[in-house]
């Protein structure tokens, strides 16, 4: 069975550099994702576009806190990442710049996909 949230995590350390994300100097943001009692930790850290990843339960200037059923829903397209945090599905705490640079990590928003694939997106 595919696991989402693993695999958006390893395509991000696969990823290795994102140019949309250049303009943040340095910061990081730790994503901690429960499931049935555990927490899974995961440390995403941007420089100037590079990124890395780690399995880390401490540290970041940001914390992402989520279910793993929302989490798979955002890390899959499934659903938004700041519709789920501004429902409250998931928390975010820390620099309110960096949240908005991670948001650039998720799919985009389903409705903006088929917009995209129908011309009607810029």
């Amino acid at each position: 069975m595919a696991d989402a949230t693993q695999d958006f995590f390893r395509g991000l350390a696969q990823r290795g550099h994102d140019r949309r994300l250049t303009a943040l100097h340095e910061g990081s943001v730790r994503f901690d994702i429960s499931r049935d009692g555990q927490v899974d930790h995961w440390l995403v850290s941007i420089a100037k576009g590079d990124i890395t990843v780690s399995e880390q339960e401490t540290g970041g200037d940001a914390v992402v806190q989520a279910d793993r059923a929302v989490f798979d829903r955002i890390a899959s397209g499934e659903a938004y990442f700041l519709t789920s945090v501004l429902r409250g599905e998931a928390t975010v705490e820390g620099s309110p710049r960096l949240f908005a640079t991670v948001r650039r990590l998720f799919p985009p928003p389903p409705a903006s996909r088929e917009a995209r694939r129908r011309g009607r997106w810029p």
